[in-house]
């Protein structure tokens, strides 16, 4: 167990925690440590460039049902969120894109940047990616990358819907 200070601007908050795994972003390199907090009884992530220091305590004797159970969680994971603003645990995403016959690169892409969705061909031209995550807002800015060819779109999660 660690107990950590972590700084946001002018306020210093105590967390005691559990720490499970680093991730760190291919985006950015921003790494976010994801460790089980008692307080909120459930694993979640802490900015490791907010921590401003950190404090031993015991050893946790649940660590490895809790790395099993963040293993568990990853595979519906996009990135390193575990709990969607919705009151759903889940959230769907769908997309349908479509693209010309000398751009079979797009379907592609999507298979190789699917992270926890799946990718489905529907014809020469369109694909359909989905996937269950904890939070469809971190899904955003890669589909926004795909604007000119969507061709249909729904979230489980009408606001963030309503949003995009």
């Amino acid at each position: 167990m660690l107990l950590l200070y972590l700084r946001h601007k002018e306020t210093v908050t105590e967390n005691h925690v559990v720490p499970l795994k680093v991730f760190i972003s291919v985006q950015n390199g921003r790494q976010h440590l994801l460790a089980y907090a008692p307080r909120f009884d459930r694993i979640t992530s802490f900015r490791i460039d907010r921590v401003d220091s950190v404090v031993l305590g015991d050893v946790c004797e649940d660590f490895d049902s809790l790395r099993d159970t963040l293993t568990n969680m990853q595979q519906h994971m996009w990135g390193v969120s575990t709990q969607g603003r919705s009151n759903e645990r889940i959230e769907h995403i769908e997309f349908t894109v479509t693209y010309g016959d000398n751009e079979q690169h797009i379907h592609n892409r999507l298979l190789r940047e699917k992270r926890c969705g799946t990718v489905e061909k529907i014809d020469n031209n369109t694909s359909r990616f989905s996937a269950d995550v904890y939070d469809s807002t971190e899904v955003i800015p890669w589909i926004r990358t795909f604007i000119c060819r969507i061709t249909d779109i729904s979230f489980s999660n009408k606001d963030v819907e309503k949003q995009f």
